[in-house]
């Protein structure tokens, strides 16, 4: 693999062990890749945030590069964490972990990293634009930056992100190359103009028949909200790992189908329509109907517009006392909840707000709730082993009316 003077210089350890050591990671990952050179980025984005996936493993790198004195070299995020610290939730968890979600604050604050704990940093903390290259985890943030801001990053490896970070360099291989961006699977979409619920159950769709292929979505022909492409996006991660798929007429690399695959030969189309939609929904619930212990809601993160519309769907509500209903955003929005009068009408019907992490890599295990309800197509798809409950996946106006109930009625 070529280097410039530059990185030779920094693979000897003119910028500190710790850029040395990040050097020495990202050459031999290139080199495994069999990546020409290494390419500057823009920014790096960090998923070993939460003690519950990245484990003492996770930490150990955190800590072993603040011991090297090593800084972030260019702009980072960092994904949601284990717990918010200042949650009254947390008294549920042992305190030996509740230290080690600190000591990982503590890390990302010495490494200069910027401390958004969110899963779509490019609503707080990050603005990459269209031809930009980044070192990226978190699929959801991947497929979406990729997708539809039209910048280009590969779905980094949680501790090489950290390697990129300090370098803000990372191997020229994947989708950091145009023939790599390019379709290789149609699917026939039968709704031209698909609801939220729509696109989130589209995109798990999609995961599941991709596998980790590019899908190119033919037949939509507007798409409300960004929410919407946020929701597709982190179904389809989950479900089968995409990391980029291409809407003909809307993305910023599919002006039509023939630009959306480029060279590659257009295949026969999947079709997904109705009967397609309902199967899909009865494959995201593993719950039977019955009562609920928790709705959760925001995987992503909730925006301020979502909670919008969570508020006027609880106006003169009361969830059911047994039913938790949790929603995860960032800070941020419930400072503008709380100004908007959103967050008083939401905690009036029962549910709470909880910010810096979600439902996944927190630790709502430990609450042993037997039957959880979302509307995330992500949670859908991690909850049954990540929280240890049957899952009911609906759309947000199902999950409010089953809260409401205390039960979930089974597939509609």
């Amino acid at each position: 693999m070529q280097l410039t003077s530059e990185e030779r210089e920094m693979l000897a350890g003119s910028k500190g062990p710790g850029c040395r050591l990040a050097m020495e990671v990202l050459v031999e990952m290139g080199e495994s890749y069999q990546a020409p050179c290494l390419i500057p980025v823009e920014s790096a984005h960090i998923v070993v945030s939460n003690h519950k996936s990245a484990c003492d493993a996770g930490l150990e790198i955190l800590e072993k590069f603040v011991s090297l004195g090593s800084k972030a070299a260019i702009p980072t995020t960092v994904d949601p964490g284990g717990i918010d610290l200042e949650w009254r939730g947390a008294y549920k968890i042992p305190g030996e972990l509740l230290e080690k979600q600190r000591r990982i604050r503590d890390a990302f604050r010495a490494l200069d990293f910027i401390p958004c704990w969110t899963c779509i940093p490019y609503l707080f903390g990050q603005s990459p634009r269209v031809g930009d290259h980044l070192g990226w985890t978190e699929s959801s943030a991947v497929v979406y930056v990729n997708s539809i801001l039209g910048a280009n990053t590969n779905r980094e490896t949680a501790g090489v992100d950290v390697a990129i970070s300090i370098t803000g360099r990372t191997p020229l291989h994947g989708l950091h190359l145009k023939k790599k961006r390019k379709g290789e699977l149609l699917i026939d979409v039968r709704f031209p103009y698909p609801t939220r619920e729509q696109m989130v159950i589209l995109g798990y769709f999609a995961g599941l028949n991709t596998a980790a292929k590019i899908p190119v979505l033919n037949g939509i022909e507007k798409i409300a909200r960004l929410e919407d492409c946020i929701g597709l996006g982190a179904a389809s991660a989950a479900a089968g790992g995409v990391a980029l798929y291409h809407i003909a007429g809307i993305t910023p690399e599919a002006g039509d189908i023939k630009t959306a695959f480029g060279e590659n030969p257009i295949p026969p189309p999947i079709v997904f329509g109705p009967r397609e939609l309902k199967d899909t929904k009865g494959k995201m619930c593993t719950a039977q109907p019955g009562s609920l212990g928790a709705v959760m809601v925001g995987c992503p993160h909730y925006t301020i517009a979502e909670i919008r519309d969570l508020a006027r769907l609880l106006a003169g509500q009361k969830i059911d006392r047994n039913v938790r209903f949790w929603i995860f955003t960032h800070k941020a929005n419930i400072l503008l909840a709380e100004r908007a009068g959103y967050k008083s009408t939401i905690e009036e019907a029962g549910a709470e707000f909880v910010a810096d992490t979600c439902m996944v890599v927190t630790y709502a295990d430990l609450c042993g709730f037997s039957r959880i309800m979302t509307d995330s197509g992500k949670c859908a798809y991690y909850a049954p082993t990540e929280i240890a409950s049957e899952t009911a996946f609906g759309s947000i106006e199902e999950c409010v009316e089953a809260a409401v109930r205390g039960e979930w009625a089974g597939v509609s």
